[in-house]
């Protein structure tokens, strides 16, 4: 039994005639009936009865009419709920974003993504950048923002947005450590960073080891803005991608360029070049795009 029958079926009992159905199937009697009759030797049964010109539905085929509507019913709201879809009209996005662009900016995408595209579901999910490139590789994420590991997935798209470089933050009244810091020489403050599951941490340690940064002891948290806020009571430093300064980059907290610098950190576009994405997909990643493309992080 495929859908065809169905529809034909329908027609022929609504309009109680082969004749004129056939013309609004454009299709000829002969073959219309042939089709009712592939329905009726599947059902074992009669769906019409003859009544001189006019066909009527007999008790089996009032059955399989009310059946045929729910089922034609349910395949045109599918039908529906696929095309909306496929037009970027209603469905899910899910994205994965840095804690910095989820603090910055995702607020002013989605606001603006909301506006334009009302009837999309929008997931957004604060992850590691390793999460965002495997979610991403693995289907578990449409769209992701983070940085280029360089991970072995083939099918994995990154485009570049902006680069950023790093700095070195302390609270104003303690900028004068800056240069011991940055000497190797001891001094009073706490390093305040991210825990080790995040990349930045990794680079940051190394940064650390490599120049003999000292410090008093380290403090850890996993949120950028406590991680400022701890900076701005003035008994601790710490390194960040300069995009975090921009969190709370007041009269109380000043960015001092690292001397030697770490190189500058590519942030971009995560998406899987082997997948067909949904035109909503696309609608969001250019609004992404219109936000942070070329953006410069190389703060003064």
């Amino acid at each position: 039994m495929e859908l065809r029958h169905l529809r034909y079926f329908k027609i022929v009992a609504e309009l109680q005639h082969f004749h004129n159905a056939a013309k609004v199937l454009c299709i000829t009697q002969p073959a219309l009936s042939n089709q009712i009759k592939q329905l009726e030797e599947e059902l074992g049964t009669k769906l019409f009865n003859r009544v001189g010109r006019r066909v009527l539905l007999s008790e089996s085929g009032e059955a399989v009419l009310s059946a045929a509507n729910q089922i034609l019913s349910e395949v045109a709201e599918l039908t529906n709920a696929v095309t909306n879809i496929e037009k970027g009209n209603s469905g899910t996005i899910k994205v994965g974003v840095l804690q910095s662009i989820n603090a910055l900016y995702i607020r002013k995408i989605v606001t603006e993504f909301d506006r334009q595209h009302s009837g999309i579901s929008l997931n957004i999910m604060e992850l590691p950048n390793i999460e965002i490139e495997h979610g991403v590789a693995n289907g578990t994420l449409d769209i992701g923002i983070g940085f280029l590991l360089r991970q072995n997935y083939q099918n994995l798209l990154f485009e570049k947005l902006f680069d950023e470089n790093w700095k070195l933050v302390l609270s104003s009244q303690s900028a004068h450590y800056a240069e011991d810091i940055m000497m190797g020489k001891k001094h009073p403050l706490k390093a305040v960073l991210l825990p080790r599951e995040f990349e930045t941490r990794a680079i940051v340690d190394a940064y650390f080891v490599t120049n003999k940064i000292q410090h008093s002891n380290i403090t850890e948290v996993n949120s950028i803005a406590f991680i400022l806020e701890l900076i701005e009571a003035g008994s601790s430093f710490s390194i960040l991608p300069a995009i975090f300064t921009e969190m709370n980059l007041g009269t109380k907290l000043v960015a001092i360029d690292l001397e030697p610098a770490i190189p500058p950190r590519t942030i971009g576009l995560f998406m899987d070049k082997d997948k067909l994405q949904k035109i909503s997909v696309n609608n969001f990643s250019s609004l992404i795009r219109n936000f942070l493309k070329d953006k410069s992080f190389t703060m003064p």
